[in-house]
């Protein structure tokens, strides 16, 4: 029996690197498509089964292999993700999240691919939700950057587009996904951020009061979802997150308990583009992939400091 064919964008980022070492387990034939600027080869495992190409979805060349490679499913999860830069640069935004994102749907169109899975952001699609915990019935408002709407317009498209094809969709709005092997740049990567600092003895450095809330969901229970998606034969828009709001301040507690940390905090001005509150309500996907978290914050952070440590 042949192997299923799985290709991962961003694979050798935070999040791909753990789905292609869950696929590898599954013994999936795997194409890794990775620009690098975030991602890294040390994040990847070699295996026999593993084909690594360097360079962004929308070349042609990329576009040949994924083409060649012929994958049953798709997980899409390449992008340009930090706020900052979707603020001082919208149409770079814009070309790595929506433009290159529909050249590869374009392309996958022709393969034998029949799922196409998408990490969307569950923070910022919503803009400044009026419910919480948010739920996909909340999907009306306006995103508060230029990240959150680039998203939103992919979301828009697989959703309006995907009927006509002969692919499923599964679009899952991402919480704060934390855990080991999450580089330090970001909003998305405080966890990772404050861990490596406090270890330290350094001071962590809070944007605004600190008062932001997130929801923070271990990287672990991400990619059990994503592989929950794959089972079924629906298409999906779910939400995948805690359920469990924490401020900044909060979680520099729970870093410093850990770190036995004891030194102050510095505070620097709010960024633009910020929100102040986010969480998400995922008991949908309870009830259509049975997901559901299993790794608490205090687990979670335990083991991101573990792997700082090492």
């Amino acid at each position: 029996m042949s192997k299923i064919k799985s290709l991962v964008t961003g694979g050798a980022g935070f999040i791909g690197s753990h789905l292609v070492e869950s696929l590898s387990h599954l013994d999936h034939e795997v194409l890794v498509v990775d620009n690098f600027f975030t991602g890294k080869v040390e994040n990847l495992i070699p295996t026999q089964d593993i084909e690594i190409i360097k360079g962004d979805i929308g070349e042609d060349k990329v576009l040949d292999s994924v083409s060649k490679f012929n994958p049953n499913l798709c997980f899409h999860l390449a992008a340009q993700s930090s706020v900052a830069v979707s603020v001082s640069d919208p149409a770079l935004d814009i070309e790595y999240n929506l433009t290159q994102p529909k050249k590869l749907i374009d392309t996958l169109i022709n393969t034998d691919c029949k799922r196409f899975l998408f990490t969307s952001s569950g923070g910022t699609i919503y803009g400044e939700p009026s419910v919480f915990p948010t739920s996909e019935n909340d999907y009306g408002s306006e995103p508060l950057s230029q990240y959150g709407v680039s998203k939103k317009e992919l979301n828009n498209y697989i959703i309006s587009n995907f009927e006509k094809l002969n692919m499923n969709y599964s679009i899952l709005n991402l919480a704060n996904v934390y855990g080991p092997r999450q580089d330090p740049h970001g909003e998305a990567g405080v966890v990772s951020i404050f861990s490596r600092r406090m270890v330290k003895g350094e001071s962590p450095t809070v944007f605004g009061s600190g008062m932001q809330t997130r929801d923070y969901v271990f990287v672990g229970d991400v990619v059990t979802s994503m592989l929950n998606c794959i089972q079924s034969d629906e298409d999906h828009f779910l939400n995948i997150g805690s359920g469990v709001e924490v401020s900044v301040l909060e979680l520099v507690e729970v870093i410093g308990e850990i770190t036995k940390y004891d030194k102050d905090i510095v505070y620097a001005p709010f960024r633009e583009g910020d929100q102040m509150r986010s969480v998400l309500d995922s008991s949908l996907a309870k009830k259509q992939i049975n997901w559901e978290p299993k790794v608490s914050l205090i687990q979670g952070v335990n083991e991101v400091i573990e792997w700082v440590m090492d």
